[in-house]
């Protein structure tokens, strides 16, 4: 239906457009119309587009629109320390006069997940988009981004941005064991070690895991300075085979890092090679 009603809107263009060049050069006996006469001409066409035009397009926000406006488009976390979470809420407001939504709220890292408080916002009402920063394992100076949509029609999308510096108070290497493709029924064992940075020492209080197949090792300090503790990892013997992504867990009394996350990951097999596609014969 859409599509027929232009193509009558550009007909009756067409047609005035005709119809108005007709009129000038019935006008000019004497000759070639004139310059003027051919851009009156021309005017006079466009405006009748240019109305039409406007006729025919919707009013996407009937008695007025929306717009939003934050009172911050930047926040910094400053310091903060490896696995563990903070949060930061943006505050809006609709200073429009119709009703303002929110459509997608996305981050450009999993590790920044954002949430809106609501998604439909009245005149003159206030909003909230929640971040949390994850910091893991990270460390040192980062930048997430968070991009909001709405039926703004001015401003359809605004980017927040976070930032901040990762600190670690104890460093692991490595972050993660990998066990690459371990065979069914085979074991490895690896080995992490754990070093003070910013703090001149600290104990290892529990131990936790989260794969049956996983053996922790009693951790060993080592001697000298800074503290540092070796820590064995053993996985294995599984008896099938499947994708392995465990973690081991240790309860510390780092005033910041209560908690180190150690992951553990690989694929099990069974052993047997895929085929090999063979040539032509």
């Amino acid at each position: 239906m859409r599509i027929a009603v232009r193509i009558l809107h550009w007909n009756v263009v067409f047609g005035s457009l005709l119809l108005v060049m007709g009129h000038v050069a019935a006008q000019g006996n004497a000759g070639e119309p004139s310059r003027e006469r051919r851009s009156s001409a021309g005017d006079a066409a466009l405006s009748v587009a240019a109305d039409e035009e406007a006729k025919d397009a919707p009013d996407e926000q009937p008695g007025g629109a929306p717009r939003i406006e934050f009172d911050e488009l930047a926040h910094d976390f400053g310091s903060v320390y490896q696995y563990g979470d903070i949060s930061h809420s943006f505050v809006f407001r609709n200073t429009g006069t119709a009703m303002l939504v929110i459509g997608k709220v996305r981050s450009t890292c999993g590790c920044t997940p954002a949430v809106a408080g609501k998604d439909e916002i009245p005149p003159g009402d206030v909003g909230e988009i929640d971040v949390t920063f994850r910091s893991g394992s990270r460390r040192g100076r980062f930048t997430k981004h968070v991009y909001v949509d709405s039926n703004d029609p001015v401003n359809p999308r605004v980017d927040l941005t976070v930032t901040g510096d990762v600190r670690v108070e104890v460093d692991v290497t490595p972050r993660g064991v990998y066990i690459g493709r371990l065979k069914v029924g085979e074991t490895l064992e690896r080995w992490v070690e754990l070093t003070a940075v910013e703090v001149p020492s600290f104990s290892i209080l529990e131990v936790r895991k989260t794969h049956q197949a996983l053996t922790v090792l009693k951790p060993v300090k080592l001697p000298g300075e800074p503290c540092r503790y070796r820590l064995g990892i053993r996985f294995g013997p599984v008896t099938e085979p499947g994708r392995v992504s465990a973690k081991v867990i240790l309860r510390t009394d780092l005033p910041h890092t209560p908690e180190l996350t150690i992951s553990v990951y690989g694929k099990v097999t069974d052993g047997a090679e895929p085929a090999r596609p063979t040539g032509p014969a």
